[in-house]
């Protein structure tokens, strides 16, 4: 009976220390499982900033572009007189346009990646559109680009922003950054102290 009693006991240690293998294992899996949602969210950080840098080292790349003379003198005849367009500022001022809307296309990628909303996605467009298509040349090449966007959030997103842009904007903008010479004699003297 001793003997029986001793391997029920054997057992029933067994059996407890398995049963407390089985919980540090379970243990061990569910701490796993939490670390590696933490690192899959880190990582998920760090693209999208990633990412975003990217989207700004593009816009700062296209401004820096624009201001060059001979590309700011295209873009500004893109914008004042199109029809006088030389073939080769016709071409500088397309690589910009297309630089854009390149830009755009990486925030469609970002979101469908899960790194960017949809909206934040659409606002991007709505905040450059403008400064990029705001003209009468930019709208008509945009129009001869539907067809290789057809079908894309390009043409479902930023398709209606652009349509909706005033082809004034860029002129308007222009004239609107000028400071007006005031003659001597409409300047108000300041009051003697």
């Amino acid at each position: 009976m001793a003997r029986r009693e001793r391997k029920v006991t054997k057992r029933n240690k067994t059996e407890r220390l398995n049963r407390w293998l089985t919980l540090a294992a379970n243990i061990g899996v569910v701490l796993g499982l939490i670390i590696l949602i933490f690192e899959v969210r880190q990582n998920a950080s760090l693209t999208r900033t990633e990412m975003q840098i990217e989207r700004n080292s593009m816009l700062i790349e296209i401004e820096f572009s624009i201001s060059s003379p001979e590309t700011a003198r295209a873009w500004v005849k893109s914008i004042r007189t199109p029809e006088e367009m030389s073939d080769v500022e016709i071409i500088i001022v397309e690589a910009h346009l297309v630089a854009s809307m390149l830009q755009w296309d990486l925030m469609f990628h970002m979101q469908s990646g899960g790194l960017v909303s949809a909206e934040e996605a659409k606002q991007h467009i709505l905040n450059t559109a403008q400064y990029y298509f705001g003209s009468t040349f930019a709208k008509n090449w945009w129009h001869r680009q539907i067809g290789g966007w057809d079908g894309t959030p390009m043409m479902e997103v930023a398709g209606p922003i652009v349509e909706a842009l005033d082809e004034d904007f860029l002129a308007n903008g222009l004239d609107a950054s000028r400071i007006k010479k005031i003659p001597m004699s409409e300047q108000k003297k300041a009051p003697d102290q």
